[in-house]
C-alpha cells in the first residue's frame, strides 16, 4: 500500500524534474556504490572531442558529491525549485523548460571553461533553477 503511493507521487512529478532527479539520485549512488567514479563524470574537453567521451556533456550535471547532508539539501532544492517552475511558469511548454536546461547547461559550460575551472557544475545548474523560479515569483518568499 505505501508503495504505491510511494509510486502514485513519484509519477505526479512532472517529467522533465522527475527524469533529472531521478538521474542525479542514481548518478550519485552509482558514485556511491563505486560503480563509477566522479573522474568519469567531469567536464573535460579533450576527453570529449579526442576521445569521443560524448556523456560527459551530461554527466557533469548529474553528480551533487558524495551522500550526506549537503547532497540531500541539493536534491530537495532541485525537486522543489524545478518542479515548481515546470507546474507553473512552464506549465504546458515543457520543450521551453528543456531548452532552459539546455541553455544554463551551455552557458555555464562555457563560462566554466573561460575560467579555466574543473568543477563539476551541477551545483550552479541548481543556482540556475532557484533564480529562475525568484524571477517568475518576485513577490514569493524562498524557503
Amino acid at each position: 500500500m505505501a508503495y504505491q503511493s510511494l509510486r502514485l507521487e513519484y509519477l505526479q512529478i512532472p517529467p522533465v524534474s522527475r527524469a533529472y532527479t531521478t538521474a542525479c539520485v542514481l548518478t550519485t549512488a552509482a558514485v556511491q556504490l563505486e560503480l563509477i567514479t566522479p573522474f568519469q563524470l567531469y567536464f573535460n574537453p579533450e576527453l570529449i572531442f579526442k576521445h569521443f567521451q560524448i556523456w560527459r556533456l551530461i554527466t557533469n550535471f548529474l553528480f551533487f558529491g558524495p551522500v550526506g547532508f549537503n547532497f540531500l539539501f541539493n536534491m530537495i532544492f532541485l525537486y522543489r525549485y524545478c518542479r515548481m517552475l515546470e507546474e507553473g511558469s512552464f506549465r504546458g511548454r515543457t520543450a521551453d523548460f528543456v531548452f532552459m536546461f539546455l541553455f544554463g547547461g551551455f552557458l555555464m559550460t562555457r563560462l566554466d571553461r573561460v575560467s579555466k575551472s574543473e568543477d563539476l557544475t551541477q551545483v550552479s545548474q541548481l543556482d540556475t533553477y532557484i533564480f529562475s523560479w525568484k524571477m517568475y515569483f518576485p513577490i514569493s518568499l524562498a524557503e
